[in-house]
């Protein structure tokens, strides 16, 4: 099999479009399409379903692509042992992230990481959904959770994401001010829809996690909506400290049960098994990794 040809292949996997990867590799766009023609005939399979809005990989195609892009960053890491490498990061990491938490934190992390390696090329989805690492061909996720359930990829944590429960002084004042986690289902409760159990909240308690059921009439999956409906006197939230420590500051939001706290979550690094990890992507964990180290860089959380 061509080698160009599947990393022509993977390329317009990664883009969904055939001249978005065409361009990126500079070719035209009928160069590709006969590269990946090809590639088809060779193998005997239809690896990609072609209609005028962009390319999808059929199953065949998807599970193909799963297999070339790690053989493809073996090659690569190959070919730089033994041709005088400098060492330096290269090739393209494809990372999956939390929109929200990569705006408000990691796009300095991110911008820091790419100036220390020029040669480096990044593409980043931002979602706060669960995402298909392996099958989305990405290098690494990162993921918010207070526990992870999939046990296919190898989860590094990078540092604990705490909690807070908040309400604005003009809901406190209106509605009164709960003093026992109980109190809370009396009061209007502003859900976070993304998670499994969103009317389920898990405080620290004196003897291990208290679950409480909360109820309300807003659910989003924005943490900035959640947000700004609590500094609106809509209800009680339970959002991640770095969307709320400013407002906590500043007093337009009031942090409740101080003695008893929201449970953590946490921030992962998510990546397929160890020997299929690329360089670029490892390098990319430690910089993490160091980086949230620095207490300093951790006030927010």
């Amino acid at each position: 099999m061509d080698l160009v040809a599947i990393r022509t292949f993977c390329r317009a996997v990664e883009v969904g479009n055939l001249s978005r990867a065409a361009d990126g590799m500079h070719i035209t766009k009928s160069v590709a399409s006969r590269r990946i023609q090809a590639l088809e005939d060779d193998l005997g399979v239809r690896l990609l379903s072609r209609t005028t809005r962009g390319v999808t990989p059929t199953d065949e195609g998807a599970r193909f692509y799963e297999q070339a892009v790690r053989i493809l960053d073996e090659l690569d890491e190959a070919r730089q042992s033994v041709t005088g490498d400098d060492g330096s990061i290269k090739g393209r990491l494809r990372l999956t992230a939390p929109r929200a938490f990569t705006d408000m934190v990691l796009r300095q992390v991110i911008g820091d990481f790419m100036a220390a390696n020029p040669q480096l090329e990044m593409e980043i989805e931002l979602s706060d959904s669960r995402v298909d690492v392996a099958g989305g061909g990405f290098d690494l996720a990162l993921r918010i959770a207070r526990q992870l359930d999939d046990t296919s990829l190898i989860a590094k944590k990078l540092v604990d994401i705490n909690n807070e429960c908040v309400a604005s002084p003009a809901y406190l004042g209106a509605r009164g001010t709960p003093k026992a986690l109980a109190d809370l289902s009396g009061h209007a409760c502003i859900y976070y829809s993304n998670l499994a159990a969103t009317t389920q909240w898990q405080f620290t308690g004196d003897s291990g996690p208290e679950s409480v059921r909360v109820r309300g009439d807003f659910a989003t999956n924005s943490g900035a909506m959640q947000r700004e409906a609590a500094l609106k006197g809509r209800g009680i939230a339970l959002l991640p400290r770095f969307f709320v420590a400013d407002a906590i500051a500043d007093g337009s939001l009031v942090r409740l049960f101080p003695g008893k706290p929201p449970v953590n979550s946490a921030l992962y690094a998510l990546y397929p098994e160890r020997r299929f990890t690329p360089r670029r992507a490892r390098a990319f964990i430690d910089y993490l990794s160091a980086w949230f180290g620095n207490p300093r860089n951790c006030d927010c959380l």
